[in-house]
C-alpha cells in the first residue's frame, strides 16, 4: 500500500510531459548553445544515423527555450550555429 505524503506546491518537483531521454536530449542541445559566445561558432560533426534536418530543428528549439538567436547552416554533414544580435523588436517575455 502506497503512502500519502502531504506537501506544498514549491516542495514538489513540476510536472514533466516528455520522457527521460528526451529532456537528457534537450539539455545536450540547451548546453551546446551556451558554451558559445557571441564571437563563437559552433560545429556539430553529424553521426553517421543523424539526420542534418532533425539537429538544426533540435538546434532552434535549444535557441528559443533559452531565448537566444541563432544562425544555424550545414556543410557537409557538419552542422554550425553562432549567436546573433537581432535588430528590431524584442521577443516577448516568456510567462510561466
Amino acid at each position: 500500500m502506497p503512502l500519502l505524503h502531504v506537501r506544498k506546491p514549491s516542495e514538489a518537483p513540476p510536472p514533466s510531459r516528455s520522457s527521460k531521454a528526451v529532456r537528457e536530449q534537450q539539455q545536450k542541445y540547451d548546453e551546446f548553445i551556451r558554451k558559445i559566445d557571441t564571437n563563437d561558432v559552433g560545429d556539430l560533426e553529424l553521426e553517421p544515423g543523424e539526420n542534418v534536418r532533425s539537429v538544426k530543428v533540435r538546434l532552434r528549439r535549444a535557441s528559443s527555450r533559452l531565448g537566444v538567436d541563432i544562425d544555424i547552416w550545414d556543410v557537409n554533414s557538419h552542422v554550425y550555429f553562432r549567436r546573433v544580435t537581432r535588430r528590431g523588436r524584442p521577443r516577448r517575455a516568456q510567462t510561466a
